[in-house]
């Protein structure tokens, strides 16, 4: 059997379309909802509506934990609770039309065993396959780098440069696009080692007997993967990304929602960011047993 936890904010029509498509797959399947406490009392109009679904339940959060805290309550309950082989984990935002998708999950394992797997994520908004983000994982030295390059963004001036450009969906889109071309990732192509997308990551039931609460909670939102990998490194655990499984991803639907100013959404961003780039940093630190700078 595989499960499906969808974090739910706010988005009501996202879920339902997210819902849905998981109910045609082929396949044993259960989903479970996690409301991270919506302020607009989505999550118990959707405990209403699946109240007497058995395939369905819905959790819900009574504060908004993040995405780290968010997700590890719905798989936490998926151990407790079903013998799942394998838990997709994917935002609300997240559509699934391939409907062998589930079945070729466990084939993958079958010729492939991994602790962690990544589907081909297709933008919907900008054309760009977002996994892998990156085919290399983060180090002490690269965490600080980019903490110091997203500092220097909260800049006023920056900040209401890059909020400029977010304001134009075709620029946006040519930036996003011009900064992934600079990666040289080839998505059509099976990679093993790498830093997957968030918005959509299945973890095997090997993975999940160690560490059911796979996501570092001291983070609230961004950098989840890049230290999901360098925990699984750490381990010597199988992060593999497979092209022969894919979904479609809709950004921006929640946060949309939440912050109508792109200013406000932006330092939101920074915000979080720098929050889980420290406690990346720290994490490396005490595992390495240097001090911190």
């Amino acid at each position: 059997m595989t499960a499906f936890v969808i974090l739910h904010y706010r988005a009501i029509e996202m879920t339902r379309t997210c819902v849905e498509r998981i109910k045609a797959l082929e396949g044993k399947s259960h989903i479970v909802i996690v409301d991270n406490a919506s302020p607009n009392g989505t999550g118990r109009i959707l405990e209403k509506e699946y109240e007497k679904e058995k395939m369905i339940t819905v959790l819900l959060n009574q504060e908004n934990g993040g995405f780290a805290r968010g997700n590890n309550l719905g798989i936490c309950w998926v151990c407790s609770h079903l013998k799942a082989d394998f838990v997709v984990v994917l935002n609300n935002d997240v559509e699934i039309v391939q409907k062998d998708f589930a079945v070729q999950i466990g084939e993958i394992f079958k010729e492939h065993p991994f602790d962690v797997l990544g589907p081909d994520i297709l933008s919907v908004f900008s054309g760009i396959h977002q996994s892998p983000k990156s085919l290399h994982g983060c180090t002490l030295e690269s965490v600080r780098r980019k903490y110091a390059k997203v500092k220097k963004s909260s800049n006023p001036i920056l900040l209401l440069l890059s909020s400029g450009e977010k304001n134009s969906p075709a620029i946006w889109k040519r930036v996003q696009r011009r900064q992934r071309a600079k990666q040289k990732i080839d998505s059509s192509v099976s990679a093993e080692g790498v830093v997957l997308h968030g918005s959509c990551v299945i973890f095997s039931h090997r993975y999940l007997a160690a560490h059911p609460e796979p996501f570092y909670p001291k983070t609230y939102m961004y950098y989840e993967m890049e230290i999901l990998e360098w925990l699984c490194r750490r381990e010597g655990n199988v992060i593999r990304y497979d092209p022969s499984i894919s979904v479609l991803h809709y950004q921006y639907v929640a946060s949309k929602q939440e912050y109508k100013s792109i200013v406000k959404r932006s330092k939101f961003v920074i915000e979080c960011l720098l929050d889980s780039l420290k406690a990346a940093e720290e994490l490396i630190l005490e595992d390495s047993g240097e001090e911190k700078a």
